[in-house]
C-alpha cells in the first residue's frame, strides 16, 4: 500500500481558515402584511413599542417573533416567522438577538390609500410628517441589536437587502440605511419604481450597534420599509482560531504515528 504524506505546511494553513469561514442562510424580515385581515375598512395600525426576537435553535433554525406594545395583534403578529432562515455557526445556536425599534416617532404599519380594505402590500414607516405612509426627508427607523448571542465573541449581523414600496410621487425621492460605523447604502427612486430592492452589502452590526432606514439627506421623497434579509455570524477570534488549527494537526500527527 503506498502511503502519501499530508501537506503538513498546508494543512496547517488550511485548517485555520475552514474554521473561521461562516455558513448562512439569509435570515428574512417582512412587514408586508394584511392590515384588514378581519375585513374591516382600516389599514393603518401603530404602535408605541416594538421589536423583533429572533431564536435560533440546536440546529440553527431561526425563528421570528415580532412584539408590539400596542396596536392590533392580528396585524402585527403576521410579520412571525417560524422559519425565517438559517446560520450554520454552530457558537450561535440555542442563543437569541433582538432588533429593537427607535425612530422620529412611534412605528406603523401602513398601506396607501390609508384607509379601505387594501389587503396585503403594507410596509413599516413612522408616524410623522404629512404622509404617513413613508418615510421624509428627517424622518427614520432603527433597528437596534441586543441578545444572548451577540456575547458570543465574532457575532456579526450582516445586511444582504432591503426592499421599499410606496415610492412618493416625487422625480427626487430615495431611500437608503447607514449603521453604527457610518457605513452607508443609499440610492434615488425613479418614477418608474414605485417599488424595489436594494443590495445592502457594507452594512454590518456588532453588539449593541444599529442600522437606520432613512432618505438621502436633503432629500424631501422618500419610501416606506418593506423588509430586509441579513446573515448572522460568528467568526472566531485569531487567537482562537489558531489555536483550533493546532489542536487539529497533533490529532492528525497522532493518527499518523498510530
Amino acid at each position: 500500500m503506498k502511503y502519501i504524506r499530508p501537506n503538513m505546511a498546508l494543512t496547517c494553513a488550511t485548517i485555520p481558515l475552514l474554521l473561521a469561514m461562516p455558513a448562512s442562510a439569509a435570515i428574512t424580515t417582512s412587514f408586508n402584511v394584511d392590515l384588514s385581515p378581519d375585513a374591516q375598512n382600516f389599514a393603518v395600525n401603530s404602535t408605541d413599542a416594538f421589536q423583533l426576537d429572533y431564536s435560533i435553535g440546536g440546529t440553527g433554525i431561526v425563528s421570528l417573533n415580532a412584539v408590539a406594545s400596542t396596536g392590533g395583534p392580528a396585524r402585527w403578529d403576521q410579520i412571525d416567522n417560524a422559519s425565517a432562515g438559517t446560520t450554520a455557526s454552530v457558537a450561535l445556536f440555542n442563543t437569541s438577538f433582538t432588533l429593537t425599534y427607535s425612530g422620529t416617532a412611534n412605528a406603523l404599519l401602513a398601506y396607501n390609500p390609508n384607509y379601505g380594505n387594501a389587503g396585503t402590500g403594507a410596509v413599516l414607516s413612522t408616524q410623522g410628517q404629512s404622509n404617513s405612509n413613508v418615510l421624509e426627508n428627517g424622518e427614520s427607523i432603527t433597528f437596534t441589536v441586543s441578545g444572548t448571542a451577540t456575547a458570543v465573541p465574532g457575532f456579526s449581523l450582516d445586511l444582504n437587502s432591503f426592499s421599499y414600496d410606496l415610492r412618493l410621487a416625487n422625480g427626487g425621492s430615495s431611500f437608503g440605511v447607514q449603521d453604527t460605523s457610518n457605513n452607508v447604502v443609499e440610492q434615488l427612486i425613479p418614477n418608474t419604481s414605485l417599488f424595489g430592492t436594494i443590495d445592502g452589502t457594507g452594512i454590518s452590526l456588532g453588539a449593541g450597534e444599529a442600522m437606520t432606514f432613512r432618505t438621502i439627506a436633503g432629500n424631501a421623497g422618500g419610501a416606506g420599509l418593506t423588509g430586509f434579509e441579513f446573515d448572522v455570524s460568528a467568526v472566531p477570534e485569531p487567537s482562537s482560531t489558531a489555536l483550533l488549527g493546532m489542536t487539529g494537526m497533533l490529532a492528525l500527527l497522532r493518527r499518523r504515528r498510530g
